[in-house]
């Protein structure tokens, strides 16, 4: 074998090169888009429904007012619009009409009652504080299921044991603590009524605790007790002055101001409360993970409230039907929903029909169920 002779193996092909890996894109999401709430109504339009209903309740010895009501909420509800879309309001005026005789004679009851024993009346309180959570629980049923946005009704989902803690049992602790556990009970309330919410099959949830709603409460509180004890400094060194010297009684002008100016002080304390306690209950709530945005402010709903009154006692009622519209358009254009989608994926689930019955009594003994 000679030198020249080329044995060499053949060199063997370089390995592929590893594959690159493939990352899928991220997927954006969606903008986030403030749908803003509009009230479209008008107090002309709604002073003709308001003033026949009115005159046919008063007519017909208050058997119109279940119509009444029904003609009021579909005219509010139809104004109210999400996206372009208005709200409906689905229920009859006969089941209401039942609801609202069954409450007008509890009630009777109840007040005659004192006429003949006062035990007597206090077991009609006792059963109706005992009836209050399981009323509560199927008012809300009724109003949700006959509340409607783009042909969905909601539903609200009864949990009457969860019921009775949060709206009977926690009052003892609440009147233990001498009321300074109000803000936390009102806390756990709304939380119920929040999340027992639905859509479809979107679920309402309150983000909000407890502990949050101690701040406007204190500042209330704080305002008031400065109020009264500024007002009742001032009406004796008042009564002092004009009684200096003198043996009669003060004069009553003084007395009627000083109770004036304490009434007058609840009023806008309450005002500015009503918008931070409103403000808080939207601000956490979210449905399907769309969330409220509100934004009412204290001085301008005070302005509202403020001015309304004086309208409505200088017309003499006459301008009620302006005062509603007035306050509506105001609670609407502050009120939005921050979204991410176009609400088309939205399920729907029916409910069962719920009786009026328990709406009206709640009503009627001025139960707080609102959001």
């Amino acid at each position: 074998m000679t030198e020249s002779d080329d044995f060499s193996l053949p060199l063997a092909a370089p390995p592929p090169p590893p594959p690159v890996p493939h990352w899928p894109a991220r997927v954006q999401p969606m903008p986030l888009v403030e749908h803003e709430f509009e009230f479209s109504g008008r107090g002309d339009e709604y002073f003709r429904i308001w003033i026949v209903n009115l005159a046919l309740t008063i007519l017909s010895l208050g058997i119109f007012s279940a119509w009444a009501k029904v003609r009021t909420e579909r005219y509010f509800y139809g104004n109210t619009k999400l996206v372009g879309v208005p709200f409906e309001y689905l229920a009859k005026p006969l089941p209401i009409l039942l609801g609202r005789i069954i409450a007008v004679v509890l009630f009777s009851a109840y007040v005659l009652a004192g006429q003949f024993s006062i035990g007597l009346q206090l077991g009609l309180a006792l059963l109706v504080a005992v009836l209050a959570p399981w009323l509560l629980v199927r008012g809300l049923m009724f109003r949700a299921r006959y509340s409607s946005w783009r042909g969905l009704s909601f539903r609200f989902v009864p949990d009457y044991g969860e019921s009775y803690i949060r709206f009977f049992v926690l009052f003892l602790p609440l009147l233990a603590s001498f009321g300074l556990l109000y803000p936390w009970v009102k806390g756990k309330q709304k939380e119920f009524i929040v999340d027992h919410h639905r859509y479809g099959t979107q679920v309402f949830r309150f983000l909000a605790r407890p502990g949050q709603f101690y701040p406007p409460y204190l500042i209330a509180w704080s305002v008031i007790f400065a109020w009264m004890f500024g007002g009742a400094m001032l009406f004796g060194f008042g009564v002092a002055l004009l009684s200096a010297g003198s043996t009669s009684p003060p004069p009553q002008w003084i007395i009627w101001a000083f109770v004036v100016a304490i009434y007058a002080g609840y009023f806008v304390v309450l005002a500015f409360l009503a918008a931070a306690i409103a403000n808080l209950v939207y601000n956490s709530t979210e449905v399907g993970g769309r969330r409220f945005q509100s934004r009412l402010k204290g001085g301008r709903l005070l302005w509202i409230y403020a001015s309304n009154t004086v309208l409505i006692l200088v017309s003499a009622g006459l301008l009620i039907p302006w005062a509603m519209v007035r306050l509506a358009q105001y609670r609407a254009s502050c009120l939005s929903l921050l979204a991410r989608d176009d609400f088309n994926g939205i399920e729907v689930r029916q409910g069962q029909g719920i009786d009026a019955i328990a709406a009206e009594v709640d009503g009627l003994f001025d139960i707080d169920i609102g959001l």
